[in-house]
């Protein structure tokens, strides 16, 4: 575990952006997960970015079938938010326990990437696009394009997710109990224009836009081996695209 040398609350983005750039520093948004913008913490000695005073949380209606959601807000707060997509909501709810959802944020989950989040799965089924700051400007990236290249957000700042409303979306997911983890889920959306978008957690090393289960090549662990999430895969795949029409 990586000691703190250091704790910093900036009230600006530019403060912000401008403690990030030292070499030991790690962004802090509700605690549950600590890490750099990589999703790494060093062993070294660290200096904590506290993010809370930035203003980063709320859910927002934009224009047209989008919804904007702070990176700073918490996964109740995404719970509790009707403009939420239910799916979504859904998801956020099994992604941490109660005693963890108040303090756990969308950022933090972005960030951290972690492979079997049906949560993020969600968001990739929605279309989820990714708003950082750098030193250098305001940027945005479909959240599949931020998990396929994990250095795009090096040095940045998450600012926000928007995702979309609209549309009918299904989760079918496997775990060893039903309040556990799940070990694949698969989170399928049939679109407005008729497109259906299926997004899976467990069959890679972060979750995954899949155009083809039959073609997933997960890592095994003790929760599960390659050739049982690949069974799974197929199984939950199905189920889900069936729910959505």
């Amino acid at each position: 575990m990586a000691s703190v040398s250091a704790y910093h609350r900036p009230a600006t983005i530019d403060e912000a952006l401008t403690l990030l750039e030292r070499p030991d520093a790690v962004l802090l948004g509700g605690g549950t997960k600590v890490n750099t913008s990589t999703g790494l913490v060093s062993a070294g000695p660290v200096e904590m970015i506290d993010l809370q005073s930035l203003g980063l949380d709320g859910v927002e209606r934009l224009n047209g079938d989008r919804v904007l959601i702070g990176s700073m807000t918490t996964l109740q707060e995404l719970v509790d938010d009707d403009d939420v997509p239910s799916v979504i909501r859904e998801t956020a709810k099994r992604e941490a326990p109660n005693t963890l959802r108040s303090a756990s944020t969308v950022g933090g989950c972005v960030a951290t990437a972690e492979w079997e989040s049906e949560f993020l799965a969600a968001l990739l089924a929605h279309d989820a696009v990714v708003k950082f700051i750098s030193d250098d400007g305001v940027h945005s990236a479909r959240l599949a394009d931020v998990f396929a290249e994990r250095g795009l957000l090096r040095r940045c700042i998450i600012t926000a997710v928007t995702v979309e409303t609209g549309g009918i979306a299904a989760v079918a997911r496997t775990g060893r109990t039903k309040a556990d983890r799940a070990i694949v889920a698969a989170v399928a959306r049939h679109c407005p224009d008729g497109v259906r978008r299926l997004a899976m957690s467990g069959v890679a090393s972060t979750p995954v836009l899949v155009a083809d289960p039959g073609l997933v090549d997960p890592p095994g662990d003790f929760r599960g081996s390659k050739e049982y999430r690949q069974a799974l895969a197929l199984t939950l795949s199905r189920r889900a695209l069936q729910d959505v029409g």
